[in-house]
């Protein structure tokens, strides 16, 4: 009984963590973003001026992200650029983990 119970708190802890990088990534990619249409408006523009948005068709955010993670953005020399970049690998790799732990949890659990 009381396996089960803490096995329901990390569970519900790690998911928490999990949303909680989600939506940290999310800011930290609308300030990459925001940081290129401040400084760097004709990039922006060429990636069809990209914002975190889910739109059907518009591809403007992937193009972007691809952007991002091909270190494109290194050619532009803005430290402020790379330390989002750092911190947006962070969150993603700390975000990847707690899923692989809500999944190990949930696969003993059923186990």
């Amino acid at each position: 009984m009381y396996t089960h119970k803490m096995e329901n708190i990390i569970f519900l802890s790690f998911s928490l963590l999990f949303l909680i990088l989600v939506s940290v990534h999310v800011y930290i990619t609308n300030a990459f973003f925001r940081r290129l249409q401040e400084n760097h408006s004709e990039v922006w523009e060429s990636l069809g001026q990209p914002r975190w948005k889910i739109h059907f068709g518009d591809e403007s955010f992937q193009q972007a992200m691809k952007y991002i993670r091909q270190k494109k953005f290194t050619d532009l020399n803005d430290p402020v650029l790379e330390g989002y970049f750092k911190r947006i690998k962070r969150v993603e790799y700390a975000a990847l983990a707690f899923a692989v732990a809500i999944i190990a949890i949930t696969l003993a659990d059923v186990s």
